[in-house]
């Protein structure tokens, strides 16, 4: 925190050099509290999007894993066999997808942190 070696200089015997080292501090004070302000905002918007993406992610394999359903529910025994690769490897890959978004919020989170630091 190089911006706020100020304080060194709170040994000063002059009391208005002194008085202007504390409000030379609590300005750099205010310029890191508005700092941070403005990180939260942009961090809760951020977040709010990527979730926002995710849950949109995630309905969209829902609705694809019932489409899957459904056409698995209307095949007949005797068709079983026909389809039951295709869909065994459907369905997997909409469970390894969904995966992926849900634990990408994970990721989501590690970016926030990145930007915050940032």
């Amino acid at each position: 925190m190089k911006d706020l070696e100020i304080l060194d200089d709170m040994n000063i015997d002059n009391k208005n050099k002194y008085e202007e080292s504390i409000k030379a501090f609590a300005d750099k004070l205010e310029e890191r509290i508005n700092f941070l302000k403005d990180k939260k905002e942009e961090v809760e918007q951020s977040a709010k999007d990527k979730f926002n993406e995710k849950i949109e992610l995630l309905k969209q394999k829902r609705e694809a894993l019932i489409n899957q359903y459904e056409k698995i529910k209307d095949t007949s025994e005797s068709k079983w066999n026909e389809v039951k690769e295709d869909a065994s490897q459907k369905v997997d890959e909409v469970r390894d997808e969904a995966e992926m978004a849900y634990t990408g919020i994970k990721d989501g989170f590690s970016y926030l942190f990145d930007k915050f630091k940032n």
